[in-house]
């Protein structure tokens, strides 16, 4: 999993899941990034968009990873605060996760 950093540090709490769908999306820069498997537990106030876990995200147009899938949790790469996952680890929580599953971010 990735940790964030600031100014988009995950906020500490205990949460729940909201909902979960298994194709997001945003648009940043000009590029379209597909978001599977998100799982959103964390609205942040004045954000149009939620914090949850999801697999690495990916350019639409170029199918360009955001990052490699070997530098997950290491430094240099970091989210909006959202928990990325590996593409397996990602299918396996999306499975297990349902809406009200309890989250804890410490």
């Amino acid at each position: 999993m990735l940790t964030t950093a600031e100014p988009w540090k995950t906020p500490a709490g205990n949460y729940e899941i909201q909902y979960k769908t298994r194709h997001a999306a945003f648009t940043e820069d000009g590029i379209r990034w597909y978001i599977p498997n998100f799982l959103s537990f964390y609205q942040r106030p004045g954000a149009t968009g939620t914090i949850g876990f999801h697999q690495v995200p990916w350019d639409e147009k170029t199918k360009k990873l955001a990052q490699p899938i070997y530098t997950l949790g290491l430094p240099g790469y970091s989210s909006h605060g959202c928990a990325r996952l590996a593409p397996k680890d990602s299918e396996a929580l999306y499975h297990f996760a349902h809406e009200g599953t309890k989250v804890k971010v410490r």
